[in-house]
């Protein structure tokens, strides 16, 4: 395949990066080095795949697997590990008003990398610090994280590849070329001060304002993690 940075695209394409943007992308990257079309799938090929890469349909796919992924590692607050974009952690509060019921939430954490490279700014929490020491574990011991870490550097749960791989129907090498390359055109097609929206279904948005990355998690993932703490503290209380 030929380098994404080899390919231009309109400045609207840039200026709005959506869920439909990304596989505008790819299809066109795709087309451009003679990969096969929905047409020629449709009325020529019995195997959907041509040269090992899958279909747009197969990639949108991929991508509500990598969703529900990381939306059931959280429900079970662990972490999980975006190749080369980030992290999604559990971020622990001390009990407050005297009271033992300890507070969690969900957050992401921009790869240094990757922040450093497009000039953007990151939301800073007061616990991050101790919730990634207590993520990023090594050897069964606590990482010490120096200011500006690469979190891929860490020994940090990433993927279930053999899992996406059997309920994708992508053989591995299928698979590890697809990640690798909706990663690769998220990091080369996203623009400091254009706007960023990426949609995971059913746990939320990414999304680039003005050089500032956040995630916004979606209520109804919100409200469902509120219910494990609650169901948490429950079974702790009957111990």
């Amino acid at each position: 395949m030929r380098s994404l940075s080899s390919h231009t695209y309109s400045s609207k394409s840039r200026r709005r990066f959506t869920i439909d943007t990304l596989f505008r992308i790819i299809t066109q990257t795709n087309r451009s080095d003679n990969i096969a079309s929905f047409s020629l799938h449709e009325s020529e090929q019995i195997n959907p795949y041509t040269n090992g890469y899958p279909v747009e349909n197969d990639l949108r796919h991929l991508w509500d697997l990598l969703s529900q992924m990381i939306r059931k590692r959280l429900l079970k607050h662990e972490p999980c590990l975006l190749p080369e974009l980030g992290a999604f952690v559990i971020i622990d509060y001390p009990p407050s008003n005297n009271e033992n019921i300890q507070i969690k939430e969900p957050f992401f954490v921009l790869d240094t990398t990757f922040a450093r490279r497009h000039r953007l700014s990151r939301i800073k929490k007061p616990n991050l610090s101790s919730a990634l020491s207590l993520s990023l574990q090594a050897k069964g011991k606590s990482t010490h994280i120096e200011p500006n870490t690469t979190l891929s550097s860490f020994n940090m749960q990433t993927l279930d590849y053999v899992s996406l791989q059997n309920h994708s129907g992508l053989t591995r090498e299928q698979l590890m070329t697809a990640i690798a390359q909706l990663f690769a055109i998220i990091d080369n097609e996203i623009h400091p001060y254009g706007y960023c929206d990426l949609e995971f279904p059913q746990l939320g948005h990414f999304k680039i304002l003005f050089g500032l990355a956040t995630f916004d998690f979606s209520d109804s993932f919100l409200t469902e993690f509120k219910s494990t703490l609650i169901n948490t503290d429950s079974t702790s209380t009957d111990k």
